[in-house]
C-alpha cells in the first residue's frame, strides 16, 4: 500500500472514532440528606460516635457536622447512657458515653436530628482471642542496608494464637517498635531516650494478598487466610535504624479481634481502591439503618517482644 493511501486511511479511521466519541450528561438521582455515624468501640473504653450529615457527589468541602445531635445508646431494649459531644485538643467532633463498653454485650446506637430520619444500628464487641505465643527466629535475623545510609532488622516473627474459632475468623493486628537513642560517652553507648514507630513488614505472597491496611493503623486480614485452620501468621518484621546513635530495643504487637460488622466494613472500605480497572467497585459495607455509616466492635490483647542482641 503507497504512502499516500495508508495515510488516507488513517485520517478516515481518526475520523471515524472522533465521530464515535461523545459526550453523555449522567443524572444520577437525588437522595435525601441522611445521618451518617460512625463508631468503633473496644472493652474498657468508652462508645465514640463521629456525627455528620451525608452530602451529594457534587458538594464540595466537610461533611456538616449537626450541632443538635441526640446520641444515645441501648442494652437490650432499654436505655444505657446519653452521649455527650465532645471537642478534642485536634478539633475532632464526637459523642461519648459515660459507661464503658464490656464484651459480648450487643449495644444498639440511636441518632437523632431534628428534621431528620432516626438511624440506629447494632453490634457487639467480641470477646478476644488472644495471643498464645509470638516466636522471633533469632537465626533468620539479619541486617539490611537502605538507601539512604540507614541499616534495617529484619526480624522473623512467628505469631500465633491460643485457639482459631470454628467460625467468624476476623482479625486485624498492628505493629509497632521502639527505637533506643544513646550517646557514646567515654567510648560507651550510654542510653538517652526512646521513641516508637510503626512497624512495616515482608511477607509470603498469599499472605500478602490476603491483609489490607486500615484507617485504623492496623492491618486486616481477610477470613480466607484461616482456612487451613492454621492459627499461625509468619511475618518478617522490618526495623529501620541509624547504627550510629540507635538501637532497636522491642516490639509490640496489638492483635484485635473483630466483630463482623468491623470486618465487613474495613474489607470493603479496603477493596475500594484496589479493584481492577473496568470491574465495579465493591459496595461500602453499611449496618446504620436509616442512614450510612458503620457502628461495630472489636477487642484487644497486647504482646511485648524483646528484640535479641544482633550483634
Amino acid at each position: 500500500m503507497s504512502l499516500k493511501y495508508h495515510t488516507l486511511l488513517t485520517c478516515i479511521l481518526l475520523l471515524l472514532g472522533w465521530r464515535c466519541v461523545r459526550e453523555a450528561d449522567i443524572k444520577l438521582p437525588e437522595q435525601p440528606t441522611r445521618i451518617v455515624a460512625i463508631s468503633h468501640f473496644s472493652p474498657g473504653n468508652p462508645i465514640q460516635v463521629e456525627v455528620s450529615l451525608s452530602q451529594s457527589i457534587t458538594d464540595a468541602g466537610d461533611p456538616v457536622i449537626p450541632a443538635n445531635a441526640d446520641v444515645s445508646i441501648a442494652v437490650g431494649g432499654k436505655f444505657l447512657d446519653k452521649l455527650f459531644r465532645v471537642t478534642d485538643d485536634g478539633g475532632r467532633i464526637y459523642w461519648e458515653s459515660r459507661d464503658l463498653v464490656e464484651t459480648n454485650t450487643e449495644y444498639t446506637l440511636a441518632v437523632r436530628v431534628a428534621g431528620l430520619d432516626l438511624v440506629e444500628a447494632h453490634s457487639v464487641a467480641p470477646a478476644p482471642i488472644r495471643l498464645s505465643n509470638t516466636r522471633v527466629d533469632t537465626l533468620g535475623m539479619r541486617i539490611i542496608e537502605l538507601t539512604d545510609g540507614k541499616l534495617a532488622l529484619q526480624v522473623p516473627l512467628e505469631i500465633s494464637m491460643a485457639n482459631l474459632p470454628a467460625q467468624d475468623r476476623y482479625f486485624a493486628f498492628g505493629l509497632r517498635h521502639e527505637i533506643e537513642i544513646f550517646e557514646i560517652i567515654d567510648g560507651e553507648p550510654i542510653p538517652d531516650e526512646y521513641y516508637e514507630a510503626s512497624t512495616k513488614f515482608l511477607a509470603d505472597g498469599r499472605t500478602l494478598a490476603l491483609v489490607y491496611d486500615t484507617p485504623e493503623k492496623v492491618v486486616l486480614v481477610d477470613q480466607n487466610f484461616w482456612s487451613n485452620d492454621s492459627k499461625t501468621i509468619w511475618l518478617d518484621a522490618l526495623i529501620p535504624f541509624d547504627p550510629d546513635y540507635e538501637r532497636p530495643r522491642r516490639m509490640f504487637i496489638e492483635w484485635r479481634t473483630l466483630s463482623e460488622d468491623f470486618y465487613r466494613y474495613h474489607l470493603s472500605l479496603a477493596r475500594q481502591g484496589s479493584n481492577i480497572p473496568l470491574n465495579d467497585p465493591d459496595a461500602l459495607y453499611n449496618n446504620i439503618s436509616g442512614g450510612y455509616g458503620n457502628f461495630s466492635g472489636f477487642s484487644v490483647s497486647n504482646d511485648t517482644i524483646a528484640i535479641p542482641d544482633f550483634n
